[in-house]
């Protein structure tokens, strides 16, 4: 019994920490622009650039993180990853 506990605490922690979440910026919570809820799935945009799309270097592109608002499926998009909380 001991290890499916622990397995069940496992796959428990998995799906909280890739669920929904309440995120933070700049020292601030972040809040939805549109509904003003406070719940996010995150996600990873690439940023292409011509010059690399030319070049067939899409891959060596810098990233930012989305966040996806829960309630409203809005996409907030930032420079520095923000803190989950």
């Amino acid at each position: 019994m001991g290890i499916w506990n622990g397995l069940k605490r496992a796959s428990r922690a998995i799906a909280e920490s890739t669920g929904p979440a309440k995120y933070s910026s700049g020292g601030k919570q972040v809040r939805c622009e549109h509904c003003g809820r406070d719940q996010f799935t995150e996600g990873n945009a690439q940023l292409n650039t011509a010059g690399m799309t030319f070049m067939g270097l899409d891959w060596a592109n810098q990233t930012a993180t989305t966040l996806m608002c829960h309630a409203c499926g809005r996409i907030h998009w930032f420079g520095i990853r923000p803190e989950r909380h």
